[in-house]
């Protein structure tokens, strides 16, 4: 693997997803968040149904030695004339306990691949031909920290693949609660559940029998904007055997190498 100097790979990674930096917002936009209606005397905020349901979803998946899954990916971020744009990608994420996972995304903008090999994380543009590489805590959880703390990166269904989602997913909930069920989404009946907080707000549909998630959908409130993200899940695997050559690094052997840094890091 070739040498290159230092470019941001959270950077690397807006291009691939479609979005160019010239459309996120330069400063730190101002708390939007709106005052709650008072919710009739003896209804709680949060269902404990509701957090239940969840609990129930992040056991089934922090249990689980592997996971793989499809994911499609329907992010809105306004455009520079502040017109919504929907941007459509896909994912196939595999993961195995203690300390790996490889995710490989498409659709808008340039394909990328993210892998975590047990010692090292790597970002891959296939269209360039360049990979951002850096050693890196050996637990997936805090693999993920290091990821966003280091270049910004995150990607689809980096929550679910934690020792402890629930923690996660329900860190900071102000108001959560059952719509009900469907049968509409995944082609499986799920119970339908609403959680807020004061800079998230969304639903997650949540298989009834193996309690795995189907969709989820969320706004963003911390941003003017108030983007929304869909991510609808499908072709779930737990605890089946992935291949040995899903974690090896050796396809970047050709890659141009570069290191990794943080978007909002000053150019130097």
């Amino acid at each position: 693997m070739k040498i290159i100097k230092k470019f941001s790979a959270g950077c690397l990674m807006l291009i691939a997803s479609g979005m160019a930096c010239a459309q996120q917002p330069a400063t730190k936009p101002a708390d939007t968040a709106q005052p709650v209606a008072a919710l009739p005397k003896g209804m709680p905020a949060v269902e404990p149904a509701a957090i239940e349901l969840v609990r129930a979803m992040s056991n089934v998946l922090g249990k689980a030695k592997t996971i793989q899954f499809d994911a499609i990916v329907q992010s809105e971020y306004p455009s520079i004339d502040g017109i919504q744009v929907m941007y459509t990608t896909a994912a196939k994420l595999a993961m195995q306990r203690p300390n790996k996972f490889d995710v490989v995304v498409s659709g808008n903008g340039a394909p990328h691949e993210i892998l975590f090999n047990g010692k090292q994380l790597f970002a891959y543009v296939p269209d360039s031909n360049i990979v951002a590489v850096t050693d890196c805590p050996d637990t997936i959880d805090t693999a993920a920290a290091f990821a966003y703390e280091k270049a910004g990166l995150f990607f689809p269904g980096d929550d679910l693949i934690l020792s402890n989602p629930f923690e996660h997913i329900t860190e900071g909930v102000t108001d959560a609660f059952v719509v009900g069920k469907t049968k509409l989404v995944g082609g499986v009946e799920t119970d339908i559940v609403v959680m807020a907080g004061n800079n998230l707000q969304g639903q997650l549909w949540i298989g009834t029998k193996d309690h795995l998630p189907y969709m989820a959908s969320w706004v963003y409130l911390g941003d003017k904007s108030r983007p929304r993200t869909t991510l609808t899940y499908k072709n779930w695997k737990l605890n089946a055997t992935v291949p040995a050559s899903t974690f090896d690094s050796a396809r970047f052997s050709k890659a141009l190498v570069t290191e990794f840094s943080h978007p909002e890091a000053p150019v130097k």
